[in-house]
């Protein structure tokens, strides 16, 4: 459980307690404002009172129809206090408890619908524990792989956001290993790609183009399929054949495997493969006639309109 995941959970167990305080307290104060306990409100207050504690374990243990409820019964709730707080002809100090109720479901609605380290723990509640696996340098088959970029990149419709959206479909239908194989085989091409006619083509497509913004291009590159991934390596000019660039925002697709198996596992993505980091080929000066003059095609495509 990552950083993140142990807040949330510190987190859901504090406002889970401040809950079942506010109805303890809710109990108690009703029945002390009249001269004898009527029995059959206190049964059916304490049975909902179970029904509370054993909705927010469910929630604990990341059950997402238990969220649900919990959200629309601490709404109605939260309505309920306001509505009290406004209509009562009460002294003020009355109505502090209401202002507590308000307080504390306030607090409980953003909890499980927005906060992020909610979001995170309740992931890793639903992560499967046998999906938890050792380090592994296996690579995922080639065809395999290139198949599931191409549908993502025909289903995402040359939008390259949705694309992520799409890739990660994908990658959730495979199991925690298969994710691993997919980033494995994933970073191997990035890694052949570490190459200065590649770096030289983001650089002229870009208007430049820093040692981050290319390694994104990389990866962007590789999820525009094969068949454009390997003709760009047989001779780099090939990627004037490319129409759409997205105008160098390039950052997203390197880590999606990285996203999905932590939701799938819970941890961190292995480290897999050891990328190759060592760049290759031959070096080129930051001078727009060198080049205009190495990558005339390339430049005549991209570098003119920058």
């Amino acid at each position: 459980m990552n950083i993140l995941a142990q807040t949330g959970r510190r987190k859901t167990i504090l406002i889970s307690i401040s809950i079942l305080l506010v109805s303890i307290h809710t109990i108690y104060f009703y029945h002390s404002l009249r001269p004898e306990i009527d029995t059959k409100k206190l049964i059916q207050q304490l049975i909902r009172f179970l029904l509370t504690v054993g909705l927010l374990i469910m929630v604990f243990r990341g059950k997402n129809w238990a969220k649900i409820i919990s959200i629309i019964l601490f709404s109605l709730a939260l309505v309920g206090a306001i509505f009290g707080l406004v209509t009562l002809d009460t002294p003020f100090i009355s109505k502090v408890p209401l202002l507590v109720m308000i307080f504390v479901y306030s607090i409980s609605i953003y909890h499980f619908s927005i906060d992020k380290s909610f979001k995170e723990f309740f992931s890793y509640q639903n992560c499967d524990s046998n999906e938890l696996i050792q380090d592994s340098t296996q690579i995922m088959d080639e065809d395999k792989f290139w198949n599931i970029i191409e549908i993502s990149k025909s289903n995402s419709l040359g939008d390259y956001e949705k694309q992520q959206s799409e890739l990660k479909k994908e990658l959730e239908k495979l199991n925690a290993i298969e994710v691993l194989e997919f980033d494995n085989k994933f970073r191997k091409l990035r890694g052949e790609i570490y190459n200065w006619d590649f770096w030289a083509a983001a650089y002229i497509i870009n208007g430049g183009c820093s040692d981050d913004s290319f390694a994104d291009f990389r990866g962007w590159l590789i999820g525009q399929g094969k068949s454009t991934f390997q003709n760009a390596q047989n001779n780099i000019e090939n990627l004037t054949k490319i129409e759409e660039t997205n105008d160098g925002d390039w950052e997203g697709l390197s880590y999606v495997a990285t996203e999905v198996y932590r939701k799938k596992t819970g941890n961190d993505i292995p480290q897999g493969i050891a990328e190759n980091f060592e760049i290759t080929g031959e070096e080129w000066e930051e001078d727009e006639l060198e080049l205009e003059n190495k990558y005339p095609k390339l430049w005549q495509k991209f570098g003119t309109t920058k």
